[in-house]
């Protein structure tokens, strides 16, 4: 636990996969505020080869707009603040550009203790490179797991398996299956061994293993059939992520040696924050934070002060897209596009985002292409969070999204699409939210800094958000219930602060946007139809809400959950083109 201290200026980096983003904090007038920001491209890769330039490059923007001096002749960060406001009182950074840790996943039951430890890894920057079972998640035979175990090169073995005081010879056999593999493999590549099951089990394990692998224990993932306890091996899989992969990113020693905090992954960082939004808003229904990295997606949400967070190393908005081309086939991505794209022209403009990944689309259609991929990765991080989600009744609906009081979104692909219309689409379409919602844009890339900076003082966080960090992009209303097209699903009546008011009907299929000024307010009055829920209480429930505008006002999202996409590529294309004109092009 970080001790709190009185602070002035704090200096805080993002290293990402992609782009080094830096973030100026220092006290005006008594409270804590943004005062400038830089971005450049991380610089992990060639030709640098040492992370540190890409922090002193953000840095230095900074400097630039403050006219202060943050590096010394040394080139390293002066912190704490020295005489003529040189430096700043703290430093801290997070880090997301190293590669995932690798994981065997071991386990008894492929739906209890198997997809409890798959949810553990899910929650840190880890990913699951094969799965031991007994009920058909993996080979039987243990020479055949053994095999497996070397091919998939893991930096851990993560074993669960058995409710406490429940089953012991299988997981013992698991156990056993690990560490002979670990002792088959070369000493400086062996994996760890983290067991995180039946804790009566924990002295024979560590019999077992007698110094042949390095030991782990946690507390069990699923210590009864009807619960779950991740928390315990997170922890774990995050210092083992610490250890042997942001440790590996070339000069991260040189970055962590300027602060006075530990370097803590954007992952976590970017949940505090949502977590902090969460006894902000309606407590009877979540909260939701979406990252969309470069190379990483992060999901955050909190249901009655319960976190869950899940990151999706697969593929993010740029560094992997070309599995999702290959996962989904070019008709996946072309039914979010606008206009045609071969297979081919596809591939390339995916490996050449890759190879220069801070690069701006120059033709429409490739910018049609990252967006594209930007849903469907959205759309599999959410597929993948959901069965860790407890959000009571704020689900009422078992296939769709439960409600969520507040959306935060972040990520390049969000913060610099040509107009914030596309980015709320790119929202909509990937998320679906039902009922009404509030989005919210992270569009300076804060929220990771606000997390890390949180640590050392609180107070600053909370000011920046206050002071306005966050930028409302729209309220959304999205009606659930079955209709024919053109049906009145709503009829609402929106009333401004200078008393004039705006009647609308929303029909099914319609994409509506209603004038909101950010700053302003307003009173809803809904009435839905009988049979159309739009999260006030269930079908047929309307009222009066007052909403605070946004960059794009009110948005009536009436196009039906899930939404339906044409099958024809013609009528499917006039589609997307409707829409993106019905939001503002």
């Amino acid at each position: 636990m970080v001790r709190q201290q009185r602070s002035g200026s704090i200096l805080i980096v993002d290293c990402g996969t992609a782009a080094t983003k830096a973030a100026l904090i220092d006290r005006v007038d008594g409270h804590y505020r943004l005062i400038a920001r830089g971005e450049a491209r991380t610089t992990a890769e060639y030709p640098h080869f040492h992370i540190g330039a890409g922090v002193r490059h953000a840095v230095d923007q900074i400097a630039a707009v403050t006219g202060r001096d943050f590096i010394d002749m040394r080139g390293d960060v002066i912190s704490p603040e020295m005489s003529g406001r040189q430096g700043a009182d703290v430093f801290a950074a997070t880090v997301s550009a190293s590669q995932p840790l690798q994981v065997v996943v071991g386990g008894i039951v492929r739906d209890l203790s198997i997809a409890s430890a798959e949810r553990a890894v899910a929650g840190t920057y880890s990913r699951v490179k094969a799965i031991l079972g007994d009920d058909g998640g993996g080979p039987y035979n243990e020479e055949q797991r053994v095999r497996q175990i070397r091919d998939a090169a893991p930096d851990t073995i993560c074993i669960a398996g058995g409710v406490e005081g429940g089953v012991s010879a299988p997981v013992l056999q698991l156990v056993e299956t690990a560490v002979v593999a670990c002792s088959l493999m070369d000493e400086n590549s062996r994996p760890s061994l983290l067991y995180a099951g039946n804790s009566l089990l924990r002295r024979k394990v560590v019999s077992l293993v007698e110094g042949r692998a390095q030991l782990r224990v946690a507390d069990n993932v699923r210590p009864a059939l009807d619960e779950e306890n991740l928390s315990g091996a997170q922890a774990e899989l995050e210092e083992l992520y610490r250890h042997s992969k942001v440790a590996g990113l070339a000069g991260i020693e040189v970055v962590a040696a300027w602060s006075r905090l530990p370097v803590v992954s954007a992952g976590r960082a970017f949940a505090r924050m949502i977590e902090y939004l969460w006894h902000l808003g309606d407590p009877s229904r979540g909260v939701l934070g979406l990252d969309i990295g470069a190379g990483n997606v992060t999901l955050a949400s909190v249901f009655g002060g319960q976190l869950s967070l899940t990151i999706s190393t697969e593929a993010g908005s740029v560094f992997g897209s070309e599995r999702v081309l290959q996962r989904e086939g070019v008709a996946g991505l072309e039914r979010w596009m606008p206009e045609p794209i071969s297979a081919e022209e596809a591939l390339g403009t995916l490996i050449t985002a890759s190879l220069h990944p801070t690069s701006i689309p120059q033709l429409p259609r490739e910018l049609w292409l990252q967006q594209a991929v930007a849903r469907q990765v959205v759309q599999a991080t959410v597929e993948k969070a959901q069965p860790a989600w407890k959000p009571g009744a704020a689900k009422p609906y078992r296939r769709l999204l439960p409600l969520f009081d507040t959306i935060v979104v972040s990520g390049g692909v969000l913060r610099h699409a040509p107009r914030p219309s596309q980015a709320a689409l790119i929202v909509l379409d990937s998320l679906e939210p039902i009922g009404m919602s509030t989005i919210v844009l992270d569009q300076y890339g804060v929220l990771p800094l606000l997390g890390a900076a949180g640590q050392v003082q609180p107070a600053a966080a909370v000011d920046v958000l206050d002071s306005g960090g966050l930028t409302n992009l729209a309220t959304v209303i999205a009606p659930v219930g079955h209709a024919r097209r053109g049906e009145v699903l709503l009829k609402l009546r929106v009333t401004y602060e200078d008393g004039s008011s705006f009647t609308a009907d929303a029909r099914q299929g319609d994409l509506e946007v209603v004038p909101l000024q950010p700053g302003r307010q307003a009173v809803l009055e809904l009435r839905p139809a009988r049979h159309i829920d739009i999260g006030l209480g269930g079908p047929g429930k309307g009222g009066k809400r007052r909403v605070s505008g946004g960059i794009l006002g009110l948005i009536i999202d009436a196009r039906g959950r899930p939404i339906q996409v044409a099958n024809d590529p013609d009528v499917r294309r006039r589609q997307m083109r409707r829409w993106l004109l019905d939001l503002g092009g």
